[in-house]
């Protein structure tokens, strides 16, 4: 292990806890986002939030955006962003937001969370819409299923840019441009793919993307946001709103809704929440994110050799085309659910989990070669016992 991966250990106190291998779970929050959290309370505590202008706390709302719009190479973070608690908000407001017009098609896929695939089977019954889902092979969604099933009534094809059971990845760019020339929008979520691996919604061209921050952005519990291109906002009328959507929020003494300019009628109040995960962000930005890929991609490429030598494991996860591959590897073994509980009660504990009949790993920036093995090799161990 080099001195900089060393270095990076030391802001992560689950180190010396545990062998942390499970980010598509929750990811442990590094120092400096748990110091800025409780400086956050400390203010509370204080009343220090009172004297703080209004008009300076908008202001660090924008700051926060412009670290964001750098994470996903927004064109106008300050248009382009709101905040929000996790990543199913951001897919709802988009979901109440859209001027849905009876017959419109939703595209989902049978490897979604569930977060991804119940808001539009929620809005179809509620607006008389149509749900096509399209199937996967062998935990791959070829291109040419999506192709075949748009036509002149999709509205909204929804995916997740990395599955959370197998680790799949989508090519955004080439499905938004299959869905753009059909003429409907695709919106994206985000959550086991931001923090991890390179995503630009320019290159990508995609319409809508949400996110929460406790995953791979090792942001606290509670954060989140959504990204809407600016040239498709102002044609949303979002539901889910409060003070902070008005064109003029620092106004408090009118009573008449106007929807603020593009993605800001989405923002629903202030909080830590925007703070606290334009931080972790901005640590992680610091690292670079291409950095991390490259990593991640090191630390599982020995996770996949180790299965392939093994005869007791299988493959859940597509691995032969790189574009496909994420910082999630699923594997079958014998009594994988019962080894996953069993690692968790080690005296230093491995945590992973157990998605579809298989165990799940998923490791990140400071995360070691050794601890990869070591957690491969307490597998093989308990699963021939």
């Amino acid at each position: 292990m080099n001195s900089m991966r060393a270095e990076l250990r030391n802001f992560f106190p689950v180190v010396n806890k545990a062998i942390y291998l499970n980010h598509a779970a929750i990811g442990p929050s590094p120092k400096p986002v748990t110091d800025e959290s409780q400086k956050w309370v400390h203010h509370k505590s204080y009343g220090d939030m009172y004297f703080s202008p209004l008009s300076q706390m908008y202001e660090d709302l924008n700051l926060d955006r412009d670290i964001l719009g750098k994470l996903i190479n927004a064109r106008s973070p300050r248009d382009e962003i709101s905040f929000k608690y996790n990543t199913s908000y951001g897919l709802a407001a988009i979901a109440e937001a859209i001027p849905w017009e009876k017959g419109d098609t939703i595209i989902l896929n049978y490897l979604e969370y569930t977060s991804n695939s119940y808001t539009y089977q929620a809005l179809a019954r509620k607006f008389d819409l149509k749900v096509k889902t399209i199937p996967h092979i062998n935990g791959v969604l070829p291109l040419d299923k999506f192709e075949a099933a748009l036509d002149q009534t999709t509205r909204l094809v929804a995916i997740s840019h990395v599955q959370f059971s197998n680790g799949f990845r989508t090519d955004l760019e080439a499905l938004a441009s299959l869905v753009h020339e059909g003429g409907g929008e695709i919106i994206v979520d985000g959550i086991q793919s931001l923090g991890a691996i390179p995503l630009d919604v320019q290159k990508s061209n995609i319409d809508y993307l949400a996110a929460g921050g406790y995953k791979w952005l090792l942001a606290p519990l509670g954060t989140g946001f959504l990204y809407v291109r600016k040239d498709l906002a102002e044609s949303l009328q979002p539901s889910l709103i409060g003070s902070m959507s008005d064109a003029t929020p620092m106004n408090l003494s009118h009573h008449h809704y106007v929807p603020g300019p593009a993605a800001k009628r989405f923002q629903a109040s202030l909080g830590p929440n925007a703070y606290l995960l334009a931080v972790a962000v901005k640590f992680l930005l610091d690292i670079g994110i291409n950095n991390i890929f490259n990593h991640i991609l090191s630390l599982t490429d020995i996770i996949i050799e180790f299965i392939r030598d093994n005869s007791n494991f299988e493959l859940n996860s597509p691995v032969e085309d790189i574009k496909n591959r994420s910082g999630i590897i699923n594997f079958k073994c014998p009594n994988a659910e019962e080894i996953v509980v069993r690692l968790r009660k080690l005296e230093k504990p491995i945590a992973v989990s157990y998605r579809e009949k298989g165990i799940r790993i998923s490791p990140h920036c400071y995360n070691t070669e050794e601890e990869v093995r070591t957690c491969l090799e307490t597998i093989a161990q308990l699963s021939s016992q």
